[in-house]
């Protein structure tokens, strides 16, 4: 049989493409599996009877959280690591993914207990080296160095670290399947079984994960079911701010995030980011607006710029960062056709400082300032924009709304601007001004 290498479809003849992913050069001949005995996979002859229990009302030990070194990551993973769980931390490469496991384990070895890092990537020497630069010298931390995954798990059935860390899943390759490390079929079976290991033994495991250029997890959609918890560490090279998502949690809720920032000793926590990601600065010059997004149930605030210049040419050009290029579009459609505001013989630039990303609704309103300040040449002061536009050119509410508001005046915003009807109210005592708009026209008035 000829199968591939990428997505372990099999099949009789040998082509240049797979036909069931679509990449070539995948395919390669391996031994037919045998077939099966006859008979069904539900026989009730081909298993044996097993124990059935109720629904216990008391905390199983096996959901006892052990605390971590970080106030951030414990708070997203729930209050801890829970012993026999299997997470897959996954991330672009060079974000940061093997420096945060290093921590894991120190953090994890600090409270007395022994963890396990076992690396198919790097040598025990330079593990040590980089845990030197992050001042990590704890000797609760073991190094085992090795790719075959039958040694890895042979030597952890008679070690006693309680956690275990394996980078990266995507290394290791097996004597059992040919295919070569990395393969779909590979992934799989290694994911298979370190959660097998982490259920009988009770130890908890983290595996390294890496993505694909289309910036997907890598590996098959299946992996990210085959284990407990999904972490997906993001951020920008050139910035030192990371955000750890939760993208599954079978322990905690997913709608957490952990914030941190990269320094010469590794990720340190940033608990309160109050006006990281923007520039207070830049509120007297034109082009600028802020507005409060929700990552998770953390409000933070966020700058989104707007350059607008004149063309000659008869197409002008619309280009976004941070912000899908469609929504820019559709926001200039809105704002020519309910406003004042006219684009068609200027150039369009969008962008969200600081590397960062928004795809919710929330920011729209922020965006459509950011670009009536540009046009205008007017600057918005420190002022929160929050609102949803919609294509009727009315300003929506937004989930969670009070919280930002909440956040705006906390940061002392001079200006809350929030869509009418929405029932948000400032804080006692708060200076701040809140101003209620229905249509994106009543919002352009406001620029200025």
């Amino acid at each position: 049989m000829f199968r591939c290498s990428n997505c372990s479809h099999s099949q009789s003849k040998w082509t240049g493409k797979c036909p069931a992913c679509g990449e070539w050069n995948v395919l390669g001949e391996v031994p037919d599996e045998p077939k099966k005995t006859s008979g069904t996979a539900n026989s009730t002859n081909s298993g044996k009877t097993l124990p059935v229990t109720s629904i216990s009302s008391e905390k199983s030990e096996a959901n006892r959280r052990i605390p971590i070194g970080s106030s951030e990551l414990s708070n997203l993973l729930g209050g801890g690591i829970v012993p026999g769980s299997l997470t897959l931390l996954s991330g672009e490469p060079g974000i940061g993914k093997s420096t945060l496991s290093i921590q894991i384990a120190d953090w994890f070895a600090q409270n007395g207990k022994t963890s396990l890092y076992a690396s198919a990537e790097e040598n025990a020497s330079q593990i040590s080296d980089r845990a030197i630069r992050l001042g990590i010298s704890n000797p609760n931390i073991r190094l085992l160095t090795a790719s075959l995954v039958e040694d890895v798990f042979a030597t952890l059935e008679t070690d006693s670290s309680e956690l275990v860390i394996l980078d990266s899943v995507s290394v290791f390759w097996s004597r059992s399947f040919p295919q070569s490390a990395g393969s779909v079929t590979l992934v799989r079976a290694t994911a298979e079984a370190a959660m097998e290991f982490a259920k009988r033994t009770g130890k908890a495991v983290i595996l390294i994960g890496h993505v694909t250029k289309d910036g997907a997890i890598s590996g098959p959609k299946a992996l990210e079911h085959l284990v407990d918890t999904v972490l997906f560490l993001e951020g920008s090279r050139y910035e030192d701010y990371r955000i750890l998502r939760s993208l599954k949690n079978r322990f905690g809720a997913t709608d957490e995030i952990a914030l941190f920032r990269m320094t010469e000793k590794g990720l340190e926590d940033l608990a309160n980011p109050g006006l990281e990601f923007a520039d207070s600065k830049n509120a007297l010059l034109s082009g600028s607006a802020l507005t409060v997004t929700m990552e998770g149930s953390r409000p933070i605030v966020v700058e989104i710029e707007a350059l607008t210049t004149y063309t000659k040419f008869g197409y002008p050009k619309r280009s976004s960062r941070g912000i899908p290029q469609g929504k820019l579009d559709l926001l200039l459609a809105v704002l020519s056709k309910w406003t004042t505001v006219k684009t068609e013989s200027h150039d369009v630039y969008l962008n969200v400082a600081r590397g960062m990303t928004l795809s919710e609704p929330g920011a729209d309103l922020a965006a459509v300032a950011a670009i009536a300040s540009s046009r205008k040449e007017k600057p918005l002061g420190k002022t929160a924009w929050i609102g949803e536009v919609s294509l009727t050119g009315t300003v929506k509410n937004v989930f969670r709304l009070q919280k930002r508001v909440d956040e705006a005046a906390k940061l002392g915003f001079e200006r809350i601007v929030v869509p009418k009807g929405s029932g948000a109210k400032l804080p006692k005592n708060s200076e701040s001004k809140l101003f209620e708009v229905s249509t994106v026209a009543e919002a352009e008035r406001l620029v200025g």
